[in-house]
């Protein structure tokens, strides 16, 4: 059974913080023998001796001082559960947190926020920036509201939302030989350098599995985390890349071409929402701007 007595743990943090029975009760508001009797009771409740009196003040004790450290932590959280409580009401309608993968964060998201900070400017928007999985986990916990991740179709403890497909495309150096091709295919890739998204990626795995079932050994010089700055890369003659639209679409104003890739490999982009959670209304604007920019 929880038997802390709230008062007394005020009084303690007052005569910690002010050094002085009288100033801790001048704090809170109430006199000097209130503060030493709630003190006393604290003190007798747990067999603890919290304060003695040296040179006419009051020195904490060992215990006092671990006793603070651990009073401290828990009004912390304390004050974010009662914040948390008194926004209530109106959390959802003024704030949207988002949790989004590294690379669309950067290139494909700003615009998006740009444009539903246009119209919903009264929303104090958080964007959270990782890997697919921890933008999950971000969702299970419920430190975002919307997330956006490159995912299969099966992850549990979450909602997942089809988002409009996309396909993997070609990017290459302007004036490359492969500019000519309508499509390009892992047959027209055999041994041109090759920069691609690393090994971890769903979406490299159904790429590799593509060149394996052409029988082409893709000539890969270069492997990326992330897609984004391999665009510039590319820009710079390096080599070609096989990478999702989005990504290449936004950096098409480099010196790149972009042309489909062949066989279609689609983008597994996806939203994903908390299970138990009612969608804001921010949330469900933000959603349907998030829609039509990927169409």
């Amino acid at each position: 059974m929880l038997r802390f007595n709230l008062r007394q743990i005020e009084a303690f943090r007052a005569v910690i913080q002010t050094g002085n029975m009288t100033l801790a009760g001048e704090l809170l508001g109430v006199t000097q023998p209130a503060i030493s009797r709630l003190i006393r009771d604290l003190e007798e409740e747990y067999s603890l001796q919290l304060f003695v009196r040296q040179a006419g003040r009051i020195e904490p004790t060992k215990d006092a001082i671990a006793l603070h450290a651990e009073v401290e932590r828990c009004y912390g959280e304390l004050e974010q559960m009662v914040k948390f409580a008194t926004d209530l009401g109106s959390f959802r309608r003024r704030r949207l947190r988002i949790a989004a993968i590294v690379g669309h964060s950067y290139f494909f998201l700003p615009e998006v926020i740009k444009s539903f900070h246009a119209r919903c400017p009264d929303v104090v928007i958080n964007l959270r920036s990782g890997s697919s999985s921890e933008v999950v986990e971000h969702i299970e916990r419920g430190r975002s509201d919307i997330g956006l991740a490159l995912l299969p179709p099966e992850v549990h403890g979450v909602v997942i939302r089809e988002m409009p497909e996309t396909n993997l495309v070609c990017v290459m150096p302007k004036a490359h030989p492969l500019e000519k091709c309508e499509k390009v295919t892992p047959q027209d890739l055999d041994g041109i350098p090759l920069l691609l998204i690393s090994e971890n990626s769903l979406m490299r795995k159904r790429l590799l599995q593509a060149f394996k079932e052409a029988e082409v050994q893709p000539n890969v010089i270069m492997e990326s985390t992330y897609t984004g700055p391999i665009c510039s890369l590319v820009a710079s003659g390096m080599g070609v890349s096989v990478m999702d639209f989005l990504t290449a679409d936004a950096y098409s104003d480099l010196d790149i071409e972009i042309r489909p890739f062949s066989p279609s490999i689609p983008c597994e982009l996806k939203l994903v929402l908390p299970g138990s959670q009612v969608e804001s209304q921010p949330a469900r604007i933000f959603i349907e701007m998030l829609r039509e920019h990927v169409r």
